[in-house]
């Protein structure tokens, strides 16, 4: 009898403790046509989210309802996202919950009410309910183009005094657990320097000279606030604030040292590579994106902040089809990390960046021009390089985002469609004339069968000024008669788009 007391309660203590480590999540939505809503996670928010771990979707049954099961060891926030759009209108419901493990929450909104007509109920509900919840988007981009930060400051800091009213009556009517206070409150102080950081970083490049001459009364502000906030702070990691402020921070910082190579060279090379100007360029050189950013968090961040800035370097360069080096940064996270669950995320990713690098090769159908190509100047020089062929030309950049994206998800798609039906290939890499070495290995890494050129400026300018491209990836399609055309399939390329302008110049 002793025995068997002692196995049930074994057993119920078994279940008590599965249950506790997830959360429930009921959603009925009126008067709208959505089949579906979206969850954001800002704990799992890697950047990009190129694995999709932050961000899913969760469908609608018929009457518009959906249940779903959170897995969870500790309380996170997590954000209901869902744009509904009936005939003429459209309007967008962003709400943020605060879940804990063994809350079973339901959530009902009706789109014709004002605010949704949100109502809140369940175990945890007192952590969840609309006076906070609802997320209004902060209209901070009306003072976009402003000189000085006089506007923008006055603005944040009413928001900040506007929140904490009212979290004191919330606290009043609700009387919301302590863990949702201290979370709450730990996000609403990085809401300043969020929000300031952000604003300050993209408006500089609006007002132009004009952040130059006001650039004492930017940064005053930005070093106060940085005094005050902590930039290393991995209890802060749960929360949104924090993390869209230390990816920020991340990608202007290494922007700031780009500046910073060109302008105090001596000082960048010393401090950044531990060697002289002439060695350390050829090494920034190379990389400049994955690297630099691995350097930028080994100096300022620590702990389990410095692993999540980690996974975001790699993130980012599965993102943006960035190869370089990111083999040995994973390598070297996992020995600096080796419990992290984000090896098992990225990994495979990572191992397939490995097999292709190993195998990667130059082949005879990767074509080069006499030179490099170096010698043409104009687009008639092209012209006479492809006279008689059908061809799609992509001007790209070994150091541009956008188009080794677009060459991963395209290139091979688009050689199988066209096989054997007379269409040729041309690449220009424009601004690489520093970049041979990197420029043949993504050549290779990318199997980019076709020819190629390295552009100077001059074969760049009178491309771009005579094709109206705007930036790159620019995509051209060139006839048998030497006549051209701006591709129309858009960016992201709108690949059935393409496909049906090449048909049509490969038949005249």
């Amino acid at each position: 009898m002793k025995n068997l007391l002692t196995t049930l309660l074994y057993s119920i203590t078994i279940v008590s403790v599965s249950f506790a480590q997830t959360a429930t999540l009921k959603v009925n939505l009126k008067n709208t046509s959505l089949n579906k809503f979206s969850v954001w996670i800002p704990k799992l928010s890697i950047g990009r989210d190129y694995l999709k771990k932050s961000f899913f979707e969760v469908p609608l049954d018929k009457d518009n309802t959906a249940s779903y099961t959170f897995p969870i060891t500790e309380p996170k926030f997590v954000n209901i996202y869902c744009r509904s759009s009936n005939l003429n209108t459209s309007s967008t419901l962003n709400y943020q919950l605060y879940l804990s493990p063994g809350d079973s929450i339901t959530l009902k909104a009706d789109f014709k009410k004002p605010n949704y007509g949100i109502t809140v109920t369940g175990k945890g509900s007192n952590n969840n309910q609309p006076l906070l919840a609802l997320i209004q988007e902060d209209d901070i981009q009306k003072f976009d183009g402003d000189t000085t930060p006089n506007r923008v400051i006055a603005f944040i800091k009413n928001r900040e005094f506007v929140n904490k009213k009212n979290i004191k009556e919330y606290v009043k009517l609700y009387k919301p657990d302590v863990s949702f206070l201290n979370a709450y409150q730990l996000n609403s102080s990085y809401y300043f320097i969020n929000s300031y950081f952000s604003f300050k970083e993209n408006n500089k490049f609006q007002i132009g000279e004009s952040y130059k001459r006001n650039f004492k009364k930017w940064q005053y502000v930005q070093d106060s606030i940085f005094k005050i906030s902590k930039i290393d702070n991995s209890s802060a990691l749960t929360t949104s604030n924090y993390t869209s402020f230390i990816r920020d921070f991340l990608l202007r910082e290494k922007e700031r040292l780009w500046q910073e190579s060109a302008e105090h060279q001596e000082d960048f090379y010393k401090k950044w590579y531990n060697t002289d100007v002439k060695t350390g360029a050829v090494l920034y050189n190379q990389d400049n994106q994955n690297l630099l950013k691995e350097k930028i968090i080994n100096n300022t961040f620590t702990g389990k902040t410095a692993e999540y800035l980690h996974a975001c370097v790699i993130d980012e360069a599965l993102y943006e089809a960035n190869p370089n080096n990111i083999v040995l940064i994973f390598e070297n996270f996992k020995s600096k990390y080796p419990e992290s669950a984000y090896i098992s995320w990225y990994e495979p990713a990572v191992n397939a960046i490995k097999i292709n690098q190993e195998h990667q090769k130059l082949t005879e159908t990767m074509v080069f021009a006499n030179n490099n190509g170096l010698n043409f100047n104009s687009l008639n020089d092209v012209l006479a390089l492809v006279k008689g062929k059908t061809v799609l030309l992509d001007m790209w950049g070994t150091w541009c985002g956008p188009c080794r994206q677009e060459m991963e998800k395209n290139d091979k798609y688009l050689k199988e469609h066209f096989k054997d039906k007379g269409l040729d290939y041309l690449y220009i890499a424009n601004y690489d004339q520093k970049n041979e070495e990197k420029w043949k290995e993504l050549i290779a890494y990318f199997h980019l069968d076709g020819t190629h050129i390295l552009a100077n400026e001059k074969l760049n300018k009178d491309i771009m000024d005579k094709v109206k491209g705007t930036g790159y990836p620019t995509y051209v399609v060139i006839k048998k008669d030497g006549s051209y055309e701006l591709s129309k399939a858009g960016y992201p390329m709108n690949r059935a788009v393409l496909i049906q302008q090449l048909e049509k110049a490969i038949a005249q």
